[in-house]
């Protein structure tokens, strides 16, 4: 339960730092996908995107809409100077790895960069 919790935590506050410069706030994002924070909590940063709710993931695009280019892809521009080095070297491994897959729905595509970054975050790597 210890490692559940702190995952979850981890999720949280990864998904908080996304949005805490942003002009959207998490509560503002919530309601907007007409969902609670324990139902965004319940779903594991593990979890298959095909399994994720859509309006889990789309709650995600939400909350990092602010960072996203012209091109609908997260731009590092926008990002600047959030966060740590690690962590931009992660995101910029995670769009390598998503930004051509051109199979997504709307929602998957956020989604997947926050799991990227996540996991990324939680083993120091990303997951191919």
């Amino acid at each position: 339960m210890k490692v559940v919790c702190s995952i979850a935590v981890l999720w949280i506050c990864l998904i908080t730092m996304w949005q805490s410069a942003g002009r959207v706030d998490a509560e503002g994002c919530l309601k907007h996908h007409n969902l609670t924070s324990a139902q965004v909590q319940a779903v594991a940063p593990s979890t298959p995107v095909a399994d994720v709710p859509v309006a889990v993931k789309c709650y995600s695009r939400c909350l990092i809409q602010d960072y996203f280019g012209d091109d609908g892809k997260i731009d590092l521009q926008k990002v600047g100077k959030r966060g740590s080095q690690e962590d931009h070297v992660i995101l910029s491994q995670c769009k390598q790895q998503f930004d051509g897959v051109t199979n997504l729905d709307t929602c998957d595509y956020p989604y997947l960069i926050l799991q990227c970054y996540f996991k990324g975050k939680q083993s120091g790597t990303i997951a191919s």
